[in-house]
């Protein structure tokens, strides 16, 4: 449904931009951004994944060791079940029980903090992205950019994709350059 909606936008904007350049005598200039493509070869997107993995790193590492820990536990009440008391069965039953609701609530935790970090990442990373888009598209005056998703055929020549990695590339650079210069001064004083 949505690619059918995308599809008669897609055709909608084309047949406007083609009846006004019909009506101006100068050419509709189009791009296209594949996103797919920045999100996996951008370096900014990288750095965004690496952030994650490392604030994320330390709290998994503690909900698996949690998890181990209720593993071995309940593996041990299942061998020492048959030589324990009923009341000593039931408080170990209750004990893991309350340990594998606490484990589910603690990745359901994490889950809901990674994804809310994800998708604060993420829209920092489009807005970037939209940024250099429309510094190109005025540069180089294009009418209109759209997302590979929209389009059925791509025409080499209007894909805008690795320019705007190259713009990105060089922003990661710049941002490293001033990111060194500050901890350098930092060291220096």
């Amino acid at each position: 449904m949505k690619r059918v909606i995308s599809s008669i936008l897609l055709m909608l904007c084309v047949s406007l931009g083609s009846s006004f350049a019909m009506a101006s005598d100068t050419p509709v200039k189009i791009g296209v951004l594949d996103w797919q493509q920045l999100l996996s070869k951008a370096p900014q997107a990288e750095e965004a994944g690496k952030r994650l993995e490392k604030e994320f790193q330390s709290p998994k590492d503690k909900l698996v060791n949690k998890q181990k820990e209720f593993q071995s536990k309940r593996d041990k009440m299942q061998r020492d079940k048959d030589v324990m008391s009923a009341s000593d069965r039931g408080k170990k039953e209750k004990d893991l029980a309350k340990m594998e609701q606490d484990l589910r609530r603690l990745d359901e935790e994490l889950r809901a903090d990674y994804t809310t970090r994800h998708r604060e990442e993420m829209d920092n990373f489009v807005t970037l992205v939209r940024s250099e888009v429309e510094k190109l598209a005025q540069e180089e005056k294009y009418d209109l950019v759209l997302p590979q998703e929209a389009t059925l055929y791509i025409a080499d020549r209007i894909d805008i994709t690795e320019k705007v990695l190259e713009r990105l590339e060089k922003v990661a650079k710049t941002n490293k350059g001033s990111e060194s210069k500050k901890d350098k001064d930092k060291s220096e004083s």
